[in-house]
């Protein structure tokens, strides 16, 4: 088992130009075109345009993917870069955390779920030192790693209750599904079915289609892997309830050990935390508040906003705590959010 103390203690270069002939592509026509204007710096703003354009694209890419037709790449780079270059990754992944719940209403969670792990996948590149170069090609790759699931029936995705076995190896067919979609891409994404092939191996040998070891699997891969089933968890999908955001967190970290690199495993505990965004938790006042902003130095004690008193009555002010001031006041547990609505 993996000590979250112990976490906090302590690939290839790819040609991502993208470049496109004059006049081939015409981003309007599917909405994706980055025409908004932010007169003053405003990343909250813009990263709520760049998570629209998003969830439209990836909308986008499950019709190609439904309709037997090739992705059209040009259609992606010009939205997945200025993210990176415009530095809107954090605020971006606010948007997610904070909107999100609306996208996991929608009947296609596969869109959001792209959406997310792309997100999420970014923040955990930064803080693992990748230069936009290699935050490009990770986007890349989590963006469209999924898409093999797009070709797996409806009545499998949408069953309510386990899977059989014979729908469960349906499923986990989409690794090799996806490879032969991004095959399409020709010579300069060759690399991206290669590492869609991975997303589901672990490093330990336990994982699938091929059960690689932690040496033969990208570091793109294990990233997304890791990203991949944490958004799985904390959604709502079919066939059961989503997790609360810590338990996922827990879970996470008592299973992860010799499945994920150390690094990525440290990486992801600093950026989402140990008490996430938008995640609600208890005092050790008996008070209750939602995670507002989380602290990378101090994981355990992120600013809250308060929303109930010691005696469960809700404040009719809510009061901001920034935990890492208050050395008396801590987090006992987190609280799922239907317990306190």
């Amino acid at each position: 088992m993996i000590r979250f103390s112990e976490i906090i203690k302590d690939s290839p270069e790819m040609d991502l130009k993208g470049k496109t002939k004059k006049g081939e592509v015409n981003l309007s026509k599917i909405g994706i075109l980055i025409e908004e204007k932010v007169e003053e710096k405003n990343t909250i703003d813009e990263a709520r345009v760049y998570y629209q354009k998003l969830l439209t694209l990836a909308n986008q890419v499950q019709s190609w993917v439904q309709k037997n037709l090739i992705i059209n790449i040009s259609f992606i780079i010009p939205v997945l870069n200025p993210i990176i270059d415009n530095d809107l990754i954090d605020s971006l992944y606010s948007c997610v955390v904070l909107e999100g719940e609306k996208g996991n209403k929608l009947k296609a969670p596969l869109v959001p779920h792209s959406v997310d792990v792309t997100v999420i996948s970014l923040k955990i590149g930064v803080a693992m030192g990748y230069d936009n170069k290699r935050l490009s090609g990770l986007a890349m790759i989590a963006f469209l790693h999924d898409v093999g699931m797009h070709r797996i029936p409806q009545n499998i995705l949408n069953k309510k209750g386990k899977l059989s076995e014979a729908e469960l190896k349906i499923i986990q067919r989409h690794p090799e599904i996806s490879t032969g979609i991004l095959s399409k891409l020709g010579d300069e994404y060759k690399w991206l079915p290669d590492v869609a092939l991975q997303i589901h191996e672990r490093a330990d040998g336990s994982g699938y289609p091929q059960g690689l070891k932690e040496g033969e699997i990208h570091e793109y891969a294990s990233i997304i892997g890791l990203i991949d089933m944490y958004s799985a968890m904390i959604k709502d999908r079919p066939y059961r309830e989503r997790i609360e955001q810590n338990s996922a967190m827990r879970s996470i970290i008592a299973s992860s050990k010799g499945k994920f690199p150390h690094k990525i495993v440290k990486a992801f505990l600093n950026q989402i935390s140990f008490f996430p965004l938008n995640s609600y938790v208890r005092l050790n006042d008996r008070s209750v508040g939602r995670v507002i902003t989380t602290n990378p130095n101090f994981p355990l004690k992120p600013t809250v906003e308060l929303l109930y008193d010691s005696l469960s009555n809700k404040l009719e002010e809510a009061r901001v705590v920034d935990l890492s001031g208050e050395p008396l006041l801590y987090i006992t547990g987190s609280v799922d959010e239907k317990d306190i609505i």
